[in-house]
């Protein structure tokens, strides 16, 4: 078993049994498993728009700091990538399809309580997140053949917001940039590749 996939086991037993961690019998673990989809692009590829779209599934636990502050950490699978043409498929012409594991941290700023159900309805939130590249292909003519050059980690910032439809159902928009080129180096008419992309996701909290 790897360092991935111990990390993985670990992080789930946290949200199997994340409502009944007791911190310094305080503050207890929030958990909540997120699905949804990505709509991503490559700066630097000669294609433009955030055609690429794709899925991330994982898992999500929340630590409060305060009464308005949180604490968070993830677990996903994300897709990447670019796309001449909006769609998820990994085939066609000038398709790049990159699969990420992806560790975010990041602190929520949370809103508008409502005290009926304990819960917060609207929050904002910014961190990083840390990637490893699982695997990469392309049919895009200036990356095909050169998927072994890809740097397998990436470090990004993101930023979003999010509504809660109840306490157990939330909707999370954020945008991810990356700090760390795809491809380091002279490139066709760039210096680099880089990669940043749009995600849209529901949550189910426990």
């Amino acid at each position: 078993m790897n360092k991935f996939n111990i990390l993985i086991l670990i992080f789930f037993l946290f949200i199997i049994n994340g409502s009944q961690i007791d911190v310094f019998g305080q503050n207890k673990f929030k958990a909540a498993f997120v699905g949804g989809f990505t709509a991503a692009q490559l700066g630097g590829d000669s294609i433009s728009g955030y055609d690429k779209l794709g899925i991330t599934l994982g898992a999500k636990l929340g630590y409060p700091l305060n009464e308005r502050l949180e604490l968070n950490f993830e677990l996903l699978y994300s897709q990447r990538g670019s796309r001449k043409n909006l769609g998820f498929s990994n085939s066609g012409d000038d398709v790049t399809f990159l699969n990420y594991l992806e560790i975010p941290v990041y602190v929520t700023f949370n809103d508008w309580k409502v005290e009926k159900g304990n819960y917060y309805k609207v929050g904002i939130f910014g961190g990083l997140s840390y990637g490893y590249l699982i695997n990469a292909t392309s049919t895009n003519n200036l990356l095909q053949g050169r998927e072994g050059e890809f740097n397998q980690s990436d470090i990004s910032a993101r930023v979003g917001v999010y509504y809660s439809f109840s306490k157990s159902l939330t909707f999370r928009t954020y945008y991810t940039d990356s700090f760390v080129k795809l491809v380091e180096g002279n490139l066709f008419n760039t210096e680099s590749l880089d990669s940043f992309f749009w995600t849209f996701r529901l949550e189910y909290n426990f």
